[in-house]
């Protein structure tokens, strides 16, 4: 059978190497050579069977292509076969050539993509693992972070405050309120135009405005800076807040009221230092996304490589 083999397949392409026994067949594969098997079911000789070499043969090398012809087909002799882990079954003086070959094809090409698909399903495992331990890297430099941002740290960090008001002596209150917390940097203007001209040359965290402004409105000074300067918030203090008013000012993004006339001083304070460590919060929260966008960018390029590979293979495989 040998000879019609060689006659079958090498003029398709294929480099024929003829074995005698199924023993010196799995000799062979064991050196790591063939790129497929194509083996009778029962072979000459008190040695293996076609079975038995295509069991060994999956144990020397799983993902070898392996096709076995017989010219007893039987339901049994299919089954045993497609169990031991044959790719195709071919009926020899029925199946045409071309389907010979064909077949043959679509073994080595189907355990091609098998074993592509294996290694990358290895690598997106891999890659998920070194996930993984970024994430432990990241919760770790976020808790490093909190530690940083907290206490001292945090004052160092430095928090700027805006306050507006036209009542001159309600800022010089609130400048000596605010300047007695550590890390709080505090800035006082009487007019709408001057926090224009201040919030246009610096940075500020917050914003404490009066509602009714001598030039200006606070709820359109809100609206301003949350246009112009949407990292900073606003706190309105007013002692005639309506409800009308109060919705214009969340649409605008403004964080809290404050009543006035100020009963209870501890009370600004307490508002003033909230907004503080939500903006902590939120600084820290910034900085570890950042961290990891940078550490994970490598990563999800990688994997979304391997899932478009996989998908190709998917509809590749024959």
């Amino acid at each position: 059978m040998v000879p019609a083999f060689e006659s079958l397949f090498g003029p398709a392409g294929f480099a024929v190497r003829g074995m005698s026994s199924g023993e010196d067949a799995l000799a062979f594969i064991r050196q790591g050579a063939p790129a497929a098997l194509v083996t009778e079911l029962v072979l000459g000789g008190t040695g293996m069977d076609g079975l038995t070499l295509l069991r060994q043969a999956r144990r020397e090398r799983a993902a070898l292509p392996v096709v076995i012809c017989t010219d007893t087909p039987s339901a049994s002799a299919i089954v045993q076969a497609v169990r031991a882990g044959a790719d195709d079954v071919c009926v020899k003086h029925r199946d045409s050539a071309t389907h010979l070959r064909n077949t043959l094809r679509r073994a080595m090409r189907r355990r091609a993509h098998q074993q592509e698909s294996e290694r990358l399903l290895r690598e997106i495992a891999g890659l998920n693992d070194r996930f993984l331990e970024t994430m432990v890297d990241l919760e770790r430099e976020n808790s490093a972070l909190l530690a940083r941002m907290t206490g001292e740290a945090a004052a160092e960090a430095g928090f700027r405050v805006l306050v507006v008001d036209d009542d001159i002596s309600i800022v010089a209150v609130l400048e000596a309120l605010l300047r007695s917390q550590s890390g709080v940097d505090v800035q006082g203007v009487t007019t709408g135009r001057e926090a224009r001209e201040a919030l246009g040359q610096s940075v500020y965290d917050l914003v404490l405005t009066d509602v009714q402004l001598g030039d200006d409105d606070g709820v359109a000074l809100a609206a301003w800076i949350h246009e112009h300067r949407p990292t900073t918030a606003v706190a309105l203090m007013t002692g005639y807040a309506t409800l009308d008013s109060a919705v214009a000012a969340i649409r605008e993004g403004v964080v809290g009221y404050l009543q006035k006339p100020f009963h209870d001083l501890d009370e600004v304070l307490g508002k003033v230092l909230e907004v503080r460590d939500a903006l902590e919060t939120e600084r820290r929260k910034a900085a570890w996304f950042r961290a990891y966008q940078a550490k994970n960018a490598d990563f999800f390029a990688r994997y979304r490589l391997l899932k478009n590979k996989l998908k190709t293979l998917e509809r590749e495989t024959p």
